[in-house]
């Protein structure tokens, strides 16, 4: 099932109220080397110049404010967050302001080389994406330059650096839903955590979603189908996590093991009530859902002057106004794509 855009108002969904903690995802910029097929094809804004980012020194001033209203993660994201050059800067800016639970989510192409610098400026989780093992058809998947060589060594460079790694891979029917078995054992193998995803109508490239969306149900009907088990599934590790965890037993020549993977299912399963998720873009403008037109201008009144008490104030509207914009709710949506809002 692939849920509708809507582009008008019959309703004002809840607020959702404030929480008691929050998991804040800091977009660094749009831009990606990448074309995902689900997500750069289906842009629909342009994507905003170095000027405009928030600078280290600007996350230095808004790392308190948001600390001090209960941020306890933080993960960056783009685009692609390794082609800023001051990304450690940015992540030592966070680090220093107190935050401890650093993660970061990239395509991996560039991370290796920047591992020592980012775990020294205080990073401790890295999400690496990656929707295939053939080396033959990722281009197709992810788009000319990608690689998955790089991207799995990305993963072992980080787990050997001592960080906590996940693998994302959003499913496609027919693209690589035949890989689900495989990426298993691979992830077993490397010793990461998998996740696969849902796609998301997000209204840009909604014709692609729709021919090739699948549904989480079918993500764990499709891996029982390729194991020696049925999935079990086990309790998330927090009521506000995204991801689902499954376990399911897979046999190769050498016997048995049980793998643990993630199921991320926001568009058939929407997790709307337990969510403590905000928004930072690029540009510095704070959401409390991944689908809110808009937000709130929290960077422009930074460079506008505003001083601590006025940000604080903008930060309590977002937070106080927190409320779902998913599909399922009757609130105004506008199309975008997961690089504009940084997935």
């Amino acid at each position: 099932m692939v849920l509708p855009i809507v582009d008008d108002t019959p309703a004002v969904a809840p607020q959702q109220g404030r929480r008691s903690s929050y998991a804040l995802r800091v977009s660094l910029l749009s831009a990606c080397q990448l074309d995902c097929r689900y997500c750069r094809p289906g842009s629909v804004t342009t994507p905003s110049t170095q000027a405009a980012w928030l600078s280290p020194g600007e996350h230095a001033r808004l790392a308190p404010l948001l600390l001090s209203r209960g941020v306890r993660k933080v993960r960056f994201t783009g685009g692609e967050p390794t082609l800023r050059k001051d990304l450690v800067d940015v992540v030592a800016a966070w680090a220093s302001a107190g935050a401890r639970e650093l993660a970061l989510t990239t395509n991996g192409l560039r991370l290796p080389s920047s591992l020592p610098a980012l775990v020294a400026a205080g990073l401790r989780a890295v999400t690496v994406h990656l929707d295939t093992l053939q080396e033959a058809r990722v281009a197709f998947v992810m788009g000319p330059g990608a690689s998955v060589g790089e991207a799995r060594q990305a993963m072992r460079a980080a787990r050997d650096a001592g960080l906590r790694v996940k693998w994302n891979c959003v499913v496609q029917r027919g693209v690589n839903d035949d890989e689900l078995g495989a990426m298993l054992d691979a992830a077993a193998d490397d010793g990461v955590e998998l996740r696969f995803i849902e796609q998301m109508n997000t209204g840009s490239a909604a014709g692609y979603v729709k021919e090739t969306f699948v549904s989480g149900h079918d993500v764990v009907a499709g891996v029982g189908r390729l194991s020696s088990s049925t999935p079990r599934s086990l309790t998330r590790r927090h009521a506000s996590d995204p991801a689902a965890l499954w376990q399911v037993r897979r046999r190769n020549d050498t016997g048995a093991r049980d793998v643990v993977f993630g199921l991320i299912a926001s568009d058939t399963e929407p997790f709307c009530d337990a969510c403590d998720r905000l928004r930072l873009s690029a540009e510095g403008r704070v959401r409390g859902c991944l689908y809110e037109p808009g937000g709130l201008p929290l960077g422009a009144a930074l460079r506008g002057g505003a001083n601590d008490a006025a940000l604080g104030a903008l930060l309590d509207a977002a937070l106080d106004g927190k409320r779902s914009h998913h599909p399922l709710a009757p609130v105004l949506r506008q199309p975008f794509s997961m690089a504009d809002v940084g997935g």
